[in-house]
C-alpha cells in the first residue's frame, strides 16, 4: 500500500510539472460480502464444500488510475488494481486517419456485456466470463483503430490441455473487431486467429468469431452475445468447461476443441436509484474425433442500488453450474459495496 501511495504521489508531482498535460485521476473501492453453498458431484466430494460459507474481501478489480491528455493527438491512461497489478497502461496517438495504441488495454476481442458480480470471491467478478461471452480482456498489444474497426497484434498463447514438450510460435495472435453504435445501443462482430507448432511436428490453429449487441428501449435494456470457434482458449478467451477451449496433443495427434456458447440478459431501470439485471450464459465444448463434450452455465439476478453519487450496493443471487464437468455447482447470495472517487 505504501508503494502505491508513493507511486501516486510521484505521478501527481509529474502532473503538476508537465506542461499542458491534463491528468484526471479516479478510483473505486469494491468490497464483497456473501454466502456460497458448494455442492460437489458424487465421486468428487469434500465434506467442507457442502456447508454454506460466508466470505468477505476486496475485489481484485478495485482500482486507481488516471486519464491523461497530452495534446489533441496524444492521450494516455494508467490504472492499477488490487495487488498492485497493472490493469491499464497505454498511450494512444491519433495520426489523423486512425489511432495507434501501444500498451495494455482492452483488446478488440471484447464481446461481453453482463454485470454479474458473484459477491463471494475476489477473483470472480465474472460478468458471465467463460460462460458464453468472447473476451480476451486486457493484454499488452499493438492496436490500430480506424473508425469502428480495430485490429491488434498480441503475444500468441501456446497452451494445450494435454501437450507435448515444446511449442513454437511464428506469428502473433491477431484480433479484430467492427463495432457500430447507434441511438438505441451498439452491435459488434469480433474475430481472432492464433497458430503455433507443438513438438516440431504438428500445427495447432485457433480461430473464433463472436457477435454481440446491447440495446436500450427506454427503461428496459437487453444484451446478447454468441461465440463459435476452435481452440478459443488459445485466443485468450475464458472457457469454464472441463476442456477450457484448448486442444490436446496425444500420441502425436492433435485433438481440437470446438466451442459454441452465448449469453443473454435484460435490465430494467426502476428509478435513478434502482436498476435490476438478470442474465444467463451457456458454453459447450466438444473434442474432435473423440465425440466427448463438456458443458458449463451460469445465471444470476441482481439489484443495483445507488445510495448517493458514487456510492452503490448491489445484492445478487445466482448459480455457477459446472456439474456437467464432473465438478460442482455453486449457489451464492451476497452484495457488492462500492465507492467511486
Amino acid at each position: 500500500m505504501k508503494k502505491l501511495i508513493v507511486a501516486v504521489a510521484a505521478l501527481a508531482l509529474m502532473a503538476g510539472s508537465a506542461y499542458a498535460t491534463e491528468w484526471n485521476f479516479y478510483g473505486e473501492s469494491k468490497i464483497y460480502t456473501g454466502w456460497a453453498d458448494i455442492d460437489r458431484v458424487e465421486g468428487n466430494d469434500d465434506g467442507d464444500y457442502y456447508d454454506t460459507h460466508y466470505s468477505e474481501g476486496m475485489y481484485a478489480n478495485s482500482k486507481i488510475g488516471a486519464n491523461i491528455v497530452v495534446s489533441d493527438e496524444l492521450t494516455a491512461k494508467f490504472e492499477y488494481g488490487t495487488g498492485v497489478n497493472v490493469r491499464y497502461l497505454y498511450g494512444a496517438w491519433n495520426f489523423g486517419s486512425g489511432t495507434l495504441l501501444v500498451g495494455q488495454s482492452d483488446t478488440p476481442i471484447n464481446v461481453a456485456y453482463s454485470n454479474q458480480l458473484v459477491p463471494v470471491d475476489e477473483d470472480n467478478d465474472l460478468g458471465l466470463g467463460g460462460y458464453g461471452d468472447f473476451d480476451n480482456s486486457r493484454n499488452p498489444e499493438l492496436m490500430l483503430t480506424f473508425g469502428g474497426f480495430s485490429i491488434a497484434f498480441l503475444d500468441p498463447d501456446t497452451t494445450t490441455l494435454i501437450g507435448g514438450t515444446s511449442t513454437q510460435a511464428i506469428i502473433p495472435m491477431i484480433a479484430m473487431c467492427y463495432k457500430a453504435t447507434f441511438d438505441m445501443g451498439e452491435a459488434q462482430i469480433a474475430a481472432g486467429y492464433d497458430r503455433f507448432e507443438i513438438d516440431d511436428d504438428e500445427d495447432i490453429d485457433a480461430y473464433a468469431i463472436g457477435l454481440g449487441t446491447q440495446l436500450n428501449f427506454g427503461a428496459v435494456g437487453m444484451f446478447a452475445t454468441f461465440v463459435w470457434g476452435e481452440n478459443i482458449g488459445n485466443l485468450g478467451a475464458a472457457d469454464e468447461t472441463e476442456y477450457q477451449g484448448l486442444a490436446s496433443y496425444v500420441g502425436g495427434e492433435v485433438y481440437d476443441c470446438e466451442t459454441i456458447g452465448g449469453t443473454i440478459g435484460v435490465t430494467f431501470a426502476v428509478s435513478e436509484m434502482l436498476t435490476l439485471e438478470a442474465g444467463y450464459g451457456y458454453i459447450h465444448d466438444e473434442i474432435d474425433d473423440v465425440d466427448d463434450t463438456s458443458i458449463a452455465q451460469s445465471y444470476y439476478l441482481q439489484a443495483g442500488i445507488t445510495l448517493a453519487p458514487g456510492v452503490t450496493v448491489t445484492p445478487e443471487v445466482g448459480m455457477i453450474d459446472n456439474r456437467e464437468d464432473g465438478c460442482e455447482e455453486t449457489m451464492y447470495f451476497g452484495a457488492t459495496w462500492a465507492i467511486a472517487f
